[in-house]
């Protein structure tokens, strides 16, 4: 019996210890506050789908307009009034919102310029206008 309490109260001690320094784990110097970090998303202009050759790299803008269809898994074609395009839209980004291709929505993505001008741009945020 008292192993067994001597074994516990080691095991316990282990634990506590091991919480106690995974607490302190991360940065622990000075910071700022949230509103002086700038967000990359929260940051982003209006383009439309003509204007997206012109976006830099890796670049975060909004897009305004509608889902027309699912063209594949994970792939939609978005349309402005300038044209269209396809965009990548994960499970989880949709949150529980439904679209339809009568709902104007405004997409946050972020364009990335492949090798030979191509063009992929992937969603970030959904929000139903």
């Amino acid at each position: 019996m008292k192993r067994h309490t001597a074994f516990f109260a080691c095991c316990l001690i282990t634990l506590l210890v091991a919480t106690a320094v995974s607490a302190q784990e991360g940065f622990n110097g000075p910071s700022t506050s949230r509103t002086e970090v700038p967000d990359r998303m929260s940051q982003t202009r209006a383009v439309t789908v003509n204007q997206l050759s012109s976006v830099p790299h890796k670049s975060y803008v909004t897009l305004t307009g509608i889902i027309t269809q699912s063209v594949g898994r994970e792939y939609y074609t978005f349309r402005d009034s300038t044209g269209e395009t396809t965009v990548e839209i994960e499970r989880s980004i949709w949150r529980g919102l439904s679209v339809s291709p009568s709902d104007r929505v405004e997409l946050t993505v972020q364009v990335e310029i492949k090798r030979g001008g191509r063009i992929e741009v992937e969603v970030k945020s959904v929000r139903k206008l």
